[in-house]
Order: C-alpha cells, then sequence, then structure tokens
C-alpha cells in the first residue's frame, strides 16, 4: 500500500483555494488528467508518469500498477509507443475496465505471487506483466515482451507459464499461452520477435537465432540446413557511409562462402509482413526448401 502522507503531490481542497487556485483550474487538472481525486476534498497532483502511478494507487483501492505502464517501469519491450495514460489493475473477480482521465483501472484477480513492489508501489510482476499484455494485444506484440523479458533475464518461462496457469479461463489466455509457447530469450530486439512472428504466419522453417558464424560475426536468422542467412537492418543502423561499406564488406564474405543472404527492414516488417516473408520463402526455394 502507498502511504499517501509520503507524497507531497497530495493536497486537499482547501489548499488549493489558499494558494489562489480557482476552481476551474482545479477541474481542469482534473479533466486533463494531471490530477486525480483519491477522496472527497483530497487530490493529488501528477507531474509525471511516477506521480500518476503513485495517485492512481491511491484512488483505487488496491490497485496495483500493471499492463502497459508496468511494462515501462520493468524495460520490458512493447511493439508500440504507451501513451501517458496510466494503467492499474483492482483485484475483483471476473474482467473489465473502467475508465478516468489519465488513468484506465483493470479489474482481475491479483494472486500474492503476482505483485511484487517497485519504487514503493505494488506493481505486477514482470512475468503477470507479460500474460497480461499477450491477454489484450495482437500476438506479435505479446511476442514482443515475452521475448523481452526473457532476454533480460526478468523471468523465466516457467514464471511464465505458472502465470498462465492461474489464469486458465480469462480472455486471451489462450493467446497468452501461444506467446508462451512460441517466445525465445535469443531474439535480440523486437525487430526481430516480429520478423520471427511474420516467418511462423507465413509456414517458413524455424531459423537459428544470433548464431555465431566461423569467420564472421554473429547474424540474426540462420536457416543452416538451406544455406540462407537472414538480417533484420533496425532503424539507423546505417548511421554513415563506412557502416554501411562494412555491411556490404560482410554480405559478399557470406555470400562467397556460399550463403545466400536477404535483407529487411523494420518498416517493412512492421507494414507488410507478409512481403518478407515472401521473399524469404523465394530465397529458401533457390535454395531446395518445399512445403
Amino acid at each position: 500500500m502507498v502511504d499517501e502522507s509520503r507524497h507531497s503531490t497530495v493536497f486537499r481542497y482547501g489548499d488549493a483555494l489558499a494558494a489562489n487556485r480557482r476552481r476551474a483550474g482545479l477541474r481542469a487538472q482534473l479533466e486533463q488528467g494531471r490530477a486525480f481525486r483519491l477522496r472527497r476534498g483530497v487530490y493529488a497532483a501528477t507531474s509525471n508518469q511516477v506521480d500518476r502511478a503513485a495517485a492512481a494507487v491511491l484512488k483505487v483501492s488496491g490497485a496495483v500498477v500493471s499492463h502497459e505502464t508496468a511494462a515501462q517501469w520493468w524495460g520490458i519491450s512493447q511493439l508500440s509507443q504507451p501513451g501517458e495514460e496510466v494503467r492499474v489493475t483492482r483485484p475483483r473477480r471476473g474482467s473489465g475496465r473502467a475508465h478516468y482521465p489519465g488513468l484506465e483501472v483493470h479489474s482481475a484477480a491479483l494472486p500474492g505471487a503476482h505483485v511484487t513492489s517497485y519504487c514503493g508501489m505494488p506493481v505486477t510482476t514482470p512475468a503477470r506483466t507479460v500474460i497480461d499484455l499477450a491477454r489484450g494485444a495482437e500476438f506479435r506484440a505479446g511476442v514482443c515482451a515475452a521475448d523481452s523479458a526473457l532476454r533480460r533475464n526478468l523471468c523465466t518461462r516457467e514464471d511464465l507459464w505458472s502465470v498462465v496457469a492461474d489464469c486458465a479461463g480469462w480472455p486471451g489466455v489462450r493467446r497468452a499461452r501461444e506467446v508462451v509457447g512460441f517466445a525465445d530469450r535469443r531474439a535480440a530486439n523486437p525487430l526481430e520477435s516480429i520478423s520471427r512472428v511474420a516467418f511462423q504466419e507465413y509456414g517458413l522453417p524455424t531459423p537459428q537465432l544470433q548464431v555465431e558464424m566461423p569467420s564472421f560475426d554473429v547474424v540474426d536468422f540462420l536457416w543452416e540446413q538451406f544455406g540462407v542467412v537472414g538480417e533484420a537492418d533496425g532503424l539507423g543502423k546505417y548511421v554513415d557511409s563506412e557502416v554501411l561499406r562494412r555491411e556490404k564488406l560482410r554480405q559478399e564474405r557470406l555470400e562467397q562462402d556460399g550463403f545466400a543472404v536477404f535483407r529487411w527492414t523494420w518498416r517493412e516488417v512492421f507494414r507488410r509482413p507478409d512481403a518478407v516473408a515472401y521473399r524469404g520463402e523465394q530465397v529458401l526455394r533457390r535454395r531446395g526448401w518445399s512445403r
């Protein structure tokens, strides 16, 4: 539980008037999500996300920071940039959500093993955070979060399976189960995570990830049986001509060693994953793969 006395952002209505704040100004703060009404006559100013989260936990009885807000705190990668809205979960049977200015409140069971403390506030564990995201988002967004949490050693696959078991029968848990089964800590970043999903959904054979080559550094994807290398080029990878030259030489050496190389960018796989997977299919077919 968050102790409101520890937060200087908490103020009383009378204090606001004494400080020459007008009713209209306070009302505007409330409507814009820059302040929350904790209870009659008591408010909390919210100048940053930590303040907003603290105010939300104070406002909603039993609430814990969760979903996208918890993911930001844990450093779990998300496919899309989360907004300013704070997300919390309150312990109730069933499911549902309520909206307030700057705040989204989810309702769901909160077993003790799913809750921990961060910055002095109750927050869902990394494993529960991943499963909450996976239940409510598209498959590739869930994979992005799960790969990230595993890669950063925030939780184990067993932790994720344990939360899935606790959430049996909840909305979206079937998708979350698929996410956990597909997650791979070897994916180095969200670009590689969504690329994996594109290949899987298009029916391509499963590649090896982050493979150290004998005479090169690590390649992103390798279909060793067919001698095919896949390289996911992130935004900003080619920052100058020297970097571009090194990448060109690297690809030439791979091709001289008999590998076929195909590349794609974040923009391509995010917007047209089918087109990227189709290019991969053509390269694999030329190397002897067939469905």
